[in-house]
């Protein structure tokens, strides 16, 4: 029934081409935009392994995709007057039935789901810091009209932070921008559309304690430039062009506790600390809601299902466990995905991730390279990971 009304909804609508495609130009701009919203966390797959709860323990370059202030945090072994990081993940959704919880199901491996690719580098001098990530996601869209119709989102973000030993606390500011294309099987652009914002973040790391507590801020992002690079009358979705792309704003606030035979927040020194140890993780992540947002997944479908009218509120937790300290990492976690469309529930997801020591060398410095794999599980949702980067 949803869909006939839909269906009926754009039959309704004014078209932008003519019944001659030949003769028509495209004009962008259909009074309705698309909701990148994302109910799964965004992080590396460590984040994921704890149920993407890490706001109040991010570092490094992949620290800051959830916390400005991430670069500026120094691992407790860090006593150098300057240091980098970085990292590289790869996050398989190809396997979601409905990956983004629209209700609208495709059957499991027929590349309906996402699949995101994140990096980042992040340098530090003294208490200064400034980080560079980029997240990039391609959905391949189910559309009637056209195979192989794929959309892509990119986000980056540079940030900068500062440690203030007087406070205890790291505090960042980012500049964020977000992309939005759809590219047809050829991998030609159809059109895009582009904008961007900022936000901020802090964490406040009290001294010879073994807790964390961390907020973060995001502001919305609307973009309304549309660029209309070659999209044909003959695709009937190139007719029902969004006008913007809405990335609604987000607040976020977290705890972390450690428990270890030593306190938590304290300079170590060495270059390791090897040590067998519980961590703890809860975050809560309010995301706004996206004035006349619409899903992708219904796009594709050319229809238009409502996505983001109201607040959505996530709960997310999880626990590390160093178990063969200096070796083997065990993560676990949950978190509440909130529903985002009408008469569509929210579902509960299950994670577990796994951490394995590398090869030890020397770059600047005695380093350990790191291998992580992570699994997030939800009814009609299957997300595996892949990771590389340094032991910290």
């Amino acid at each position: 029934m949803k869909r006939v009304v839909f269906a009926v909804w754009l039959a309704g609508m004014p078209r932008l081409a003519s019944a001659d495609p030949s003769t028509t130009t495209i004009r962008p701009g259909q009074s309705y935009a698309i909701d990148l919203y994302d109910g799964a966390p965004l992080g590396n797959a460590a984040v994921i392994g704890t149920g993407g709860a890490a706001i109040a323990d991010s570092i490094g370059s992949s620290g800051t995709l959830l916390n400005a202030s991430a670069s500026a945090v120094r691992p407790t072994t860090d006593t150098d007057s300057w240091s980098w990081d970085y990292h590289i993940d790869y996050l398989i959704g190809s396997l979601s039935s409905d990956y983004a919880n629209s209700g609208l199901t495709h059957p499991a491996g027929s590349d309906t789901g996402n699949n995101t690719l994140t990096g980042g580098l992040a340098l530090r001098r003294h208490d200064w810091a400034i980080a560079f990530t980029a997240v990039a996601r391609t959905a391949t869209i189910d559309a009637p009209d056209v195979s192989g119709l794929r959309a892509q989102t990119t986000q980056y973000k540079v940030a900068l932070a500062k440690w203030f030993p007087e406070l205890d606390m790291a505090i960042g500011l980012s500049f964020d921008g977000d992309g939005f294309a759809v590219r047809d099987g050829l991998d030609q652009p159809l059109f895009s559309i582009q904008g961007a914002g900022g936000e901020a973040g802090a964490q406040w790391i009290p001294r010879h304690q073994s807790f964390r507590i961390g907020a973060s801020l995001v502001g919305a992002i609307t973009g309304s430039q549309v660029d209309v690079d070659s999209c044909p009358t003959t695709i009937y979705t190139c007719t029902i062009l969004p006008d913007h792309v809405v990335s609604p704003a987000r607040f976020g606030a977290g705890i972390a506790y450690r428990f270890a035979e030593t306190e938590w927040n304290q300079t170590v020194g060495g270059v390791f600390r090897d040590e067998r140890s519980l961590t703890a993780l809860a975050d809560v992540v309010v995301t706004g809601p996206s004035a006349n947002g619409y899903g992708l997944d219904a796009f594709g479908l050319q229809e238009l299902e409502r996505s983001g009218r109201h607040n959505s509120i996530s709960i997310r937790g999880g626990v590390e466990y160093e178990w063969l300290p200096g070796r083997l990492r065990l993560r676990g976690g949950s978190y509440w995905e909130p529903n985002r469309f009408e008469g569509v529930p929210g579902r509960l997801h299950g994670t577990f991730g796994i951490e394995v020591r590398g090869l030890e060398f020397h770059l600047w410095g005695l380093r350990r390279g790191r291998v992580t794999a992570t699994i997030d599980e939800a009814s009609g949702y299957n997300n595996l990971g892949f990771s590389i980067g340094f032991w910290h």
